[in-house]
């Protein structure tokens, strides 16, 4: 057991230094974006490799904020390529907090994950002063990005800033760790469905109340969505998406 404790330590040190190295080519990148130094393709490319190659070994060691983090920065850069200029900034601080979980080498508690992830940019922003209370907080658990980023995009209408869960047991993390306001999922899922994931969190006690609701292109007397618990909301996509997920917010009080 102790020999098997040493190839963990070993390898688990052999990440953070990768890592270390990753995370200083992400900010050459984007220093070659700030500066307009060599083609905008080619540093958004090797930007990408890194985040991506780190999001995939923090999976494997356990490292889940570091994955979590580096999915949120994935999908943040997708959301705004399109961004004339670019957003710098914003990516510096993800590279930022990914820099300070990296240095603490270790899955910070979820106070300390929930309290480093506040810090960083949502997904789509919105303005505060069109919303009367503060902004809620949305879970997304959507198997489709180019989805994740329309129902972002919807929230943001709302007043919601979205947060992506990497999968549905990140999902089931997030929510009893930092209690959305609401959890949004596919109804259809690799592995587990939306509605076994919304069944699941109806069965902890500390998500038994919360508020959930499916995104799918079926009603809700389709066979797909049997089981589903009634107080759970249906946002079907389509022409009727912002109604319906009006529908569902209505009465999602942010905390």
């Amino acid at each position: 057991m102790a020999l098997f404790d040493d190839i963990v330590a070993n390898l688990t040190q052999e990440f953070l230094g990768e890592s270390s190295d990753r995370l200083a080519r992400m900010q050459v990148s984007l220093t070659n974006l700030s500066s307009g130094k060599g083609a905008d393709r080619d540093a958004i490319m090797a930007l990408s490799r890194e985040i991506h190659s780190v999001k995939g070994a923090a999976a494997n060691f356990q490292f889940r904020t570091v994955a979590t983090v580096a999915h949120r920065f994935e999908d943040y850069m997708a959301a705004t390529l399109d961004q004339t200029p670019l957003p710098i900034e914003d990516y510096q601080r993800f590279v930022d907090c990914l820099s300070d979980l990296i240095e603490l080498g270790r899955e910070p508690d979820a106070k300390q994950s929930a309290a480093m992830q506040t810090r960083l940019p949502a997904l789509a922003a919105f303005d505060p002063t069109s919303v009367a209370a503060k902004p809620g907080r949305a879970l997304v658990v959507i198997r489709a990005r180019t989805m994740g980023h329309m129902l972002s995009r919807e929230l943001a209408n709302c007043g919601f800033m979205a947060q992506t869960a990497l999968d549905v047991f990140d999902a089931i993390r997030l929510s009893t760790t930092q209690r959305p306001d609401i959890v949004l999922t596919s109804a259809v899922m690799d592995g587990i469905s939306g509605v076994d994931l919304i069944n699941a969190l109806r069965a902890i006690k500390s998500t038994a109340d919360l508020p959930c609701a499916v995104v799918t292109s079926f009603d809700r007397s389709h066979p797909e969505l049997a089981g589903l618990p009634k107080d759970a909301g249906v946002v079907r996509l389509g022409k009727t998406l912002s109604d319906d997920l009006g529908t569902v917010l209505t009465g999602v009080a942010p905390r």
